[in-house]
């Protein structure tokens, strides 16, 4: 996968949720540590489904690099010093795999039912296809109805359980769901400012918009003040 070209625009994006001051930056060596101390906060079960043990910070110096290799693209939400939250799209390496990305997101237990999973999601959606991608999957556990309750009110469809594909540390075996979106489904949603294809639009001043639009827009009617 060849470096994209929107790797740094518009970040750092800044926003209000719920009257909390966030930011979300590109991950990079300065969220090292942050990021360490989230994933050790995060539950058991959010850790076992995650494609690497950001546990270690061995592995976080890996994920660092290869985001600033372009091989994915990560973007971390902050509250002060504190991450609260990622989204993660993977394209993979495979040549014949090219228009499909995987896109996870993680949100720390403090920040759930807040919008910022949704905002998050939306944001690396529209980078992904932005990037070309034609599809996108997300994998996750049956028992987190709350996680697909959000992917399928966004347009995600359920395409396979893939039985007994996790195992826990005490060697119990997990399902795990997978979901899929297709752009062809959504290709007459697009923002009405930049024009990019979002998952929802976001009404505001008559106008339909992605996340980051509504967010500048809302600024600029001094809704931010």
């Amino acid at each position: 996968m060849n470096e994209p070209s929107n790797h740094g625009r518009g970040f750092p994006m800044r926003f209000n949720l719920h009257g909390e001051a966030l930011a979300i930056r590109v991950l990079s060596p300065k969220c090292r540590d942050a990021i360490g101390r989230f994933a050790c906060a995060l539950p058991e079960e959010d850790l076992l489904f995650l494609e690497r043990d950001i546990t270690q910070p061995q592995v976080v110096d890996r994920w660092i690099e290869d985001v600033a290799a372009g091989e994915l693209m990560t973007i971390v939400a902050w509250r002060g010093a504190e991450v609260v939250g990622y989204a993660t799209f993977d394209r993979g390496t495979a040549r014949w795999t090219r228009h499909v990305a995987e896109l996870r997101v993680v949100v720390a237990e403090s920040m759930r039912k807040r919008g910022l999973g949704r905002l998050l999601l939306e944001r690396v959606f529209e980078m992904a296809l932005d990037e070309g991608v034609r599809k996108v999957i997300a994998r996750m556990p049956p028992t987190q109805t709350r996680a697909q309750e959000l992917f399928r009110r966004l347009g995600f469809e359920q395409e396979a359980v893939l039985r007994d594909n996790a195992m826990d540390a005490n060697g119990l075996t997990h399902d795990l769901l997978v979901l899929s979106f297709h752009d062809r489904h959504r290709d007459d949603n697009r923002c009405g400012s930049c024009g990019v294809p979002v998952l929802t639009a976001l009404s505001l001043d008559g106008m339909r918009l992605c996340s980051h639009c509504y967010e500048t827009r809302y600024e600029e009617l001094g809704g931010g003040g």
